[in-house]
């Protein structure tokens, strides 16, 4: 982001949004071009149309709407949308937008901005159309400059898709917007969703600093969720830096500003629990894994949890539990074909598989994800299922050693306080 928009930025100045609004983002196409590879041609292209008819009404003064559009153009469109068969849920709001090409100079920004949030959210759940949401989340968000709360769903739907100077803008916009009205939670969130961005793009120095700032907005006001979450967020930080003792820290203080019948207590011991796997703590990760089973029942989040518990259980050497977990996993893999969690869920079978010297099992798991990374072109699986393989022709024989006992700690404690927790809420799960 150049230093004049990051300027506007914090200042919340829509003259921001009309400077860089139009540039983002097409590859040097059409603005809005990638809507066409979506949806279907028909649905894809009056989506298309309606895209860019908001944006130049947007981004047009409001002394320039009259006129702004040829007569008929709102009738014109409503043929279009019946020609092409639309998704009858999006009728509704694209007979808004009708409605704005009917009257330029007399639609309310707010009720196109929700008709925008509208398609984008519908675009958002269908999972492959992420330029179409992506593109109607920031029609809604230009609609009203003024709603941190959009500017934030525009900016996380362009986190999604890695566009990460567009990301920026929209959680900057946020951040400025919500500290002029005084809304503290959408501020905080503004900063979290920012840091976030920094996260998953490796920047983890910016992100600690952009997440310490949602922690303190939500301790000054007693936002607890969110000091949940920011801590949260701090312990993946500070264990991407390598800083385990104030990883641990910071998950400790996740865990008691959350509370522990909190809904985010799952999430929170899964990344806890696969931490310490990392930090070869697996005596002390295997039963937060075996508490957290009965806490996610879809086929994608339950094969993640199932996979690490198998990683687990053969860095424990417990192999009655290995087993079991392995069945229910591998069974599980034949429904999962198309998942992006099966890659990096088939290479965790395949690490407890060698910790527990269960060469044939590591073997198979590691091949079936190699082949399928390759396919898909998954460097960050095809380096270490290649490492995998040979590990397992290098230490097949060998006698590997029993686990060693080890005294009980902190943090041991504070997986049973998980577990306990995880235990507990499984009645209401």
């Amino acid at each position: 982001m150049k230093r004049s928009q990051r300027e506007a930025a914090l200042r919340g100045s829509t003259h921001l949004l009309r400077l860089s609004l139009p540039a983002v983002r097409s590859n040097g196409s059409f603005e809005g071009a990638d809507i066409l590879g979506e949806s279907g041609a028909g649905p894809a292209a009056v989506l298309y149309q309606v895209y860019r008819s908001v944006m130049a009404w947007a981004l047009t003064p409001a002394a320039e709407h009259s006129g702004l559009f040829a007569p008929g153009a709102g009738d014109e469109t409503r043929h279009r949308v019946a020609e092409a068969e639309v998704p009858r849920e999006l009728v509704p709001a694209l007979e808004t937008v009708c409605e704005l090409l009917d009257d330029p100079a007399g639609a309310d920004p707010g009720r196109i901005s929700e008709a925008c949030l509208r398609i984008g959210e519908w675009a958002d759940s269908r999972g492959d159309t992420p330029a179409t949401a992506l593109r109607f989340l920031q029609a809604a968000a230009t609609c009203s400059p003024n709603d941190a709360r959009v500017a934030y769903r525009a900016g996380c739907a362009a986190r999604r898709r890695a566009v990460w100077d567009v990301a920026e803008l929209w959680f900057r916009h946020a951040s400025a917007v919500s500290r002029r009205k005084r809304d503290w939670e959408a501020h905080a969130t503004a900063y979290a969703g920012l840091g976030n961005s920094y996260y998953r793009q490796g920047r983890y120095l910016p992100a600690e600093r952009e997440h310490l700032k949602a922690l303190r907005i939500a301790r000054r006001h007693g936002l607890r969720d969110l000091q949940g979450g920011a801590y949260h967020d701090l312990f993946a930080v500070t264990a991407g830096l390598g800083n385990v003792a104030k990883a641990e820290e910071y998950g400790r203080s996740a865990f008691r500003a959350y509370g522990s019948d909190h809904k985010a207590i799952p999430a929170l011991a899964h990344d806890l629990g696969y931490f310490w796997i990392t930090q070869g703590e697996h005596q002390r990760a295997l039963p937060v894994f075996q508490a957290l089973r009965p806490h996610f029942r879809d086929a994608e989040t339950r094969m993640r949890v199932l996979a690490t518990l198998v990683h687990a259980a053969g860095g424990a050497r417990e192999a009655a539990v290995f087993r079991e977990a392995w069945t229910e996993a591998w069974d599980l893999t034949s429904k999962l074909e198309e998942s992006t969690a099966l890659t990096t869920s088939l290479l965790e079978m395949a690490y407890g598989a060698v910790k527990l010297s269960e060469w044939d099992l590591a073997h198979s798991a590691a091949v079936r994800a190699l082949g399928r990374a390759g396919a898909r072109g998954e460097i960050d699986v095809i380096v270490p299922a290649e490492q995998v393989l040979s590990s397992i022709c290098t230490l097949r024989g060998q006698v590997q050693s029993p686990a060693s006992p080890t005294r009980v700690s902190e943090a041991d404690e504070f997986a049973a306080d998980l577990v306990s927790s995880l235990v507990a809420s499984t009645a209401t799960v």
